[in-house]
């Protein structure tokens, strides 16, 4: 009774010192990129975009380090400007890559072809495929925090599909070749991807952005993109110097006093602009629970080995 009393112990103890091993993976979660040059755009293509219906975004369209924008400003409409290969695209362009870049990390849970609406919900995370990710329904994000979905392939919706919950801030797409949003599929997050031709099709939606590199083209049908509304980093206090005022006496006539003021000047740094994207900060909570739990077992393991080992 008394080995079985000890083994149970060492057993449960054991439990928890593996329990806590796995939560870090949870603690150091998927953070975001914060756009630069890319920041106000709303479509980004490496050689064309095309634009075949009334489509609507809120941000720029533009392209590089092709030059070819077609259907704008008819029949379709840029809530920003549009760049072809101009310095604006070039710098959009530059800061895609890094950012796509920046996406890649190390995954939480790799699948290979993966219809996403069968893990539905889904916490924040980095999911990868090693082929190719559909969603073939809806798609709910549950929790707060930073989903990034990567694949060396494609993405590819059904008609009438589509993701919710979640902060489209903080939902990125890293799409090894193109994505292609069927009909009114209603999707949320930033797509990036690498080539190919990423299409929106008749009356798909988009709260985020689309951005595609290299050769990559984007074509749009009918669509409305719009940009996430996040949170504006507040500007950091600094002190102001007050306006130096230098006033000459009045004369003896009955001029008026002549007053020289020098305007004032700050050094206060101006709010950031709204980028569509939040800074996300990693859950230090999750940090603390995770390495209590991994110290509180291996404590305790350490006390009963000792114990049994005295006896």
């Amino acid at each position: 009774m008394k080995n079985l009393n000890i083994r149970s112990i060492l057993t449960t103890v054991v439990s928890l010192a593996v329990s806590a091993l796995a939560l870090p993976s949870t603690a150091f979660a998927a953070t975001s990129p914060v756009l630069t040059g890319s920041s106000g755009y709303s479509v980004l293509g490496g050689a064309a975009v095309t634009c075949t219906g009334p489509a609507t975004t809120t941000g720029s369209v533009g392209v590089s380090p092709g030059t070819s924008i077609t259907g704008f400003p008819v029949p379709c409409t840029a809530g920003g400007s549009t760049h072809s290969n101009d310095a604006s695209a070039i710098a959009a362009q530059a800061d895609n890559l890094a950012t796509f870049g920046a996406l890649d990390q190390p995954c939480d849970r790799t699948f290979g072809a993966q219809d996403l609406t069968l893990l539905s919900p889904l916490g924040p995370g980095v999911y990868c495929s090693t082929s190719s990710f559909s969603l073939s329904g809806n798609l709910r994000l549950t929790g707060s925090g930073v989903w990034i979905f990567k694949t060396v392939s494609t993405l590819i919706t059904s008609p009438g599909s589509s993701v919710t919950g979640g902060d489209p801030c903080n939902v990125w797409w890293r799409i090894g070749s193109s994505a292609t949003l069927a009909t009114t599929t209603s999707f949320i997050g930033s797509i990036l991807a690498l080539n190919g031709v990423t299409a929106l099709q008749t009356n798909a939606t988009l709260n985020g952005r689309v951005l595609a590199q290299s050769a990559g083209t984007v074509t749009l049908d009918s669509n409305t993109i719009t940009g996430p509304t996040c949170a504006v980093v507040a500007p950091t206090p600094t002190a102001t110097t007050p306006a130096a005022t230098t006033t000459t006496p009045a004369s003896t006539t009955t001029t008026t006093a002549a007053s020289t003021s020098t305007p004032a000047t700050s050094s206060s740094t101006p709010a950031a602009p709204k980028t569509g994207f939040g800074v996300h900060k990693t859950n230090q909570w999750q940090l603390l629970t995770a390495y209590g739990f991994g110290a509180a077992g291996a404590i305790a393991l350490g006390l009963v080995v000792r114990r049994f080992s005295n006896r």
